[in-house]
């Protein structure tokens, strides 16, 4: 079963653009400022130091510990690495000061997917979806669960909503047909099959295979 992990990384207009270099000076004039250490963390990210950007994001929660931005991207990072009892942790946390937060809720149910637990998993998706019906990674993830459990009109029914709210989306039309192959809708399936291949994404030989026999 194919997730989308990324996590959601988002900036602070005053910033976003500086350079680590440029954030760092700033901060030993004013180290107690938590939003020059969440920007930091943002350029720590831009170039990829990890380890870096998730202890500054740490730095940025201690001091403003409503800073829902900070806990959501450590929940993220945590996923990324693997870490998925910490990312659902984290998430919580963030749900405890705002019960509606979207980014929260996919994160949790991305990271029981990781986990195999199905169940939890589709709760959350479910919270996601009650908060913003058009959340494409919800509807995939949704679609998802329901293909693992053999549930596949659902599985048809979100993995299309995923790719009518984005086209593009070449992940959601290789699940898509996958769904519709395991329906037995031949047709359907090799066309959600080649337009994931136009999308970029890259369809599994052996399943082309199949669709051709």
């Amino acid at each position: 079963m194919t997730s989308d992990c990324t996590n959601n990384i988002s900036g602070n207009e005053g910033f976003a653009l500086d350079s680590v270099e440029d954030l760092e000076k700033k901060l030993s004039e004013t180290p107690d400022s938590a939003n020059l250490r969440y920007n930091l963390a943002l350029a720590l990210v831009r170039s990829k130091q990890w380890d870096r950007a998730e202890s500054e994001f740490r730095a940025a929660l201690k001091l403003k510990p409503g800073m829902l931005e900070a806990r959501v991207n450590i929940a993220g990072m945590l996923l990324q690495k693997g870490n998925y009892d910490g990312c659902i942790e984290e998430s919580l946390k963030a749900l405890e000061f705002r019960p509606d937060l979207l980014e929260a809720c996919v994160n949790i149910g991305i990271a029981f997917i990781q986990k195999g637990m199905l169940d939890q998993a589709e709760k959350s998706f479910e919270k996601a979806l009650a908060i913003d019906p058009n959340s494409v990674i919800s509807h995939l993830n949704m679609g998802n669960i329901y293909l693992a459990s053999g549930d596949l009109e659902k599985a048809i029914k979100h993995n299309l909503r995923a790719v009518q709210l984005k086209p593009e989306f070449g992940m959601a039309h290789n699940n898509l047909a996958v769904a519709y192959f395991q329906s037995n809708q031949i047709e359907e399936a090799k066309l959600h099959a080649r337009e994931a291949q136009r999308r970029g994404y890259p369809v599994n030989p052996e399943f082309l295979k199949k669709l051709e026999q």
